[in-house]
């Protein structure tokens, strides 16, 4: 079973939020939803050459205490890092620690 004194790392867990702009249109921002402590583990790294550009995107497994209001929208961010959530795994299915697959280096 994964321990909690593993959870070292504070971050700040952030979703987006849409504001009118007047115009039809809307403007996205980012917004700290609370501050939490994470285990954060990198996995895997590429190096792709796109459009003329060295694109560098790192994958991560970050893991918190168990949360029912977290979704692939939201992102976490730790000191000047910003991960990317693109998949969430509720570790043995027991409601206590959340596995996020994340990337780093890329544009959600």
């Amino acid at each position: 079973m994964y321990k909690i004194g593993n959870l070292r790392y504070k971050v700040d867990l952030q979703g987006p939020t849409r504001t009118s702009d007047g115009a039809g249109g809307y403007t996205e921002a980012w917004g700290t939803k609370t501050h939490l402590y994470a285990d954060i583990r990198p996995q895997n790294a590429l190096e792709t050459f796109r459009q003329g550009q060295l694109q560098e995107k790192v994958t991560h497994k970050i893991t918190i205490r168990y949360r029912s209001d977290i979704n692939t929208n939201y992102r976490i961010v730790y000191e000047s890092r910003t991960f990317h959530i693109k998949g969430i795994k509720n570790l043995k299915e027991r409601d206590r620690f959340l596995e996020l697959l994340c990337e780093e280096g890329v544009v959600a």
